[in-house]
C-alpha cells in the first residue's frame, strides 16, 4: 500500500522536497537523506561504480558525497566543519581549542582533556574568534558541486557537547550542572557565541539545512532532569535557533535517545525538524501523532540492528511501515536512526533507498 493519492503536483528538485518537509508540508514525494561515514560512503561508491578520490584529497568527502547523491537517488547527505587539529603522537590530537582526543578506528575520537578546568579559565577564552572564511569552504565546494538543485544540510555539535568537551568530557560537566552553576552558564555563552558564528558562516557559504548534533538522552531517558536542560541550555538553544531563523534557514535537533521528556521544549524553541528517532525508545507512529503537525520528523530506520544484520526483504518492509504511519500529511523525512556507519550493510542501505522511492510517493 502507497500513501493516500493527492492532487498530482509537478516534480520536485531535491532541495525543494526536503524544505517543504521541513515546513510539515507535503512534498511530490518523501526526501531521502543520510549522514553517511567516509568508510560506508566507499563502499556504496564501489558497489555503484562511482569513483572515490583519495582521502586526503582536498575536500574528498564532499566530492564523494556529491557523486553519491546523485548515483543513490536521493536528495541530500550531511556534511559537517573539519575539526582540524594538531597530532600530539599516532593516538592524540589537539583541536584548536585546546581539547585532546583519542583517536579511533570506529566511531568518533573521545575527549581525553580539556581547557577549562575551573570558571577562572573561561575569561576571555574566545571560540567564535577562532572560526575563519576557511572553515566553512567545505559548504561552499558542496554547493558548488551539487548545483542550486540540491540541498546543502550541514551539521555542528551543540552547545551542551561543546561545553563538555571544552571540560574534557561530559562527566564533568554534569556534575558542574549540580556543583558549579556559574561555570556552566559560562562555558554555555562562550559555546552559543561560537555555535551563533558557525549558523552565520554557513548560512553565508551557501548551506540550506541546518542539523545540531548533540545527544541529550540514552535509551531510557535523558541524560539530565528536565529542570536542568530549561536552565542549562534551553535559553542557549533558543538563541541559536533565533540565529538560524534571522539567516533564513530551517534547523534540526538531533539526539538519540528517549527524548519525550524534552520533546515540548525543542518545539518550543522554535526547531523545525527532530532527528532521528531511535526506535530502540520512541516509537514512530507515536511521534508522528503527538508532534507530527509540530515539527518535522527525521529518520527512524534502525541501524543498530536492520540495517547491520537484517534481510533486505526486512529493510524494505521497515521503510514501508515506517512511511506509511509517518509521512501522511507531509513532515517526514527518510533516514536511518542515526548513521550510515561501518556496520551498515551496503546492500542493506540501497535497500532503504529503493523502497523509499518505491513507497515514499504521495501520488500513487
Amino acid at each position: 500500500m502507497s500513501l493516500p493519492k493527492r492532487e498530482e503536483r509537478p516534480t520536485m528538485t531535491p532541495r525543494e522536497r526536503v524544505l517543504t518537509a521541513l515546513r510539515g508540508e507535503v512534498p511530490d514525494r518523501v526526501p531521502i537523506v543520510e549522514c553517511i561515514d567516509w568508510l560506508p560512503m566507499v563502499g556504496l561508491a564501489r558497489l555503484l561504480e562511482v569513483k572515490v578520490p583519495a582521502a586526503d584529497e582536498p575536500f574528498a568527502f564532499e566530492q564523494l558525497s556529491a557523486r553519491l547523491t546523485r548515483a543513490l537517488g536521493i536528495d541530500a547527505i550531511w556534511i559537517c566543519m573539519p575539526l582540524g587539529g594538531t597530532p600530539i603522537d599516532e593516538q592524540l590530537v589537539r583541536d584548536r581549542y585546546g581539547s585532546v582526543y583519542r583517536l579511533s578506528r570506529h566511531g568518533e575520537p573521545t575527549v581525553e582533556t580539556g581547557p577549562i578546568g575551573s570558571l577562572d579559565d573561561t575569561a576571555g577564552f574566545d571560540m567564535a574568534g577562532r572560526l575563519t572564511p576557511a572553515d566553512f569552504d567545505c559548504v561552499r565546494e558542496a554547493r558548488r558541486l551539487l548545483g542550486p538543485d540540491y540541498p546543502v544540510w550541514f551539521y555542528f555539535a551543540d552547545t551542551f557537547k561543546l561545553s563538555w568537551k571544552l571540560r574534557g568530557g561530559m562527566e564533568a560537566l554534569l556534575w558542574d550542572f549540580v556543583t558549579d552553576p556559574a561555570l556552566v552558564h559560562a562555558l554555555a555563552r562562550i559555546t552559543t557565541d561560537a555555535t551563533i558564528a558557525t549558523v552565520r558562516g554557513a548560512a553565508e557559504a551557501g548551506a540550506d539545512v541546518l542539523l545540531m548534533e548533540g545527544d541529550l538522552a540514552a535509551n531510557k531517558a535523558p541524560i539530565f532532569s528536565p529542570a536542568h536542560f530549561r536552565e542549562y541550555v534551553k535559553p542557549y538553544y533558543a538563541e541559536i535557533v533565533a540565529a538560524a531563523h534571522d539567516c533564513g534557514l530551517p534547523i534540526v535537533k538531533h539526539s538519540d535517545g528517549n527524548m519525550w521528556p524534552l520533546m515540548e521544549d525543542l518545539i518550543e524553541v522554535g526547531f523545525d525538524g527532530y532527528n532521528p528517532i531511535q526506535p530502540q525508545c520512541m516509537d514512530i507512529a507515536e511521534a508522528k501523532q503527538k508532534l507530527g503537525d509540530r515539527i518535522c520528523l527525521v529518520g527512524n530506520i534502525d541501524c543498530v540492528e536492520v540495517l547491520v544484520s537484517g534481510e533486505e526483504a526486512e529493510v524494505a518492509r521497515t521503510v514501508r511501515q515506517t512511511i506509511e504511519v509517518a509521512a501522511p500529511g507531509g513532515g517526514y523525512i527518510l533516514a536511518s536512526s542515526n548513521s550510515v556507519h561501518s556496520d551498515v550493510r551496503s546492500q542493506n542501505y540501497l535497500a532503504m533507498v529503493a523502497a523509499g522511492r518505491k513507497y515514499g510517493t504521495y501520488d500513487a
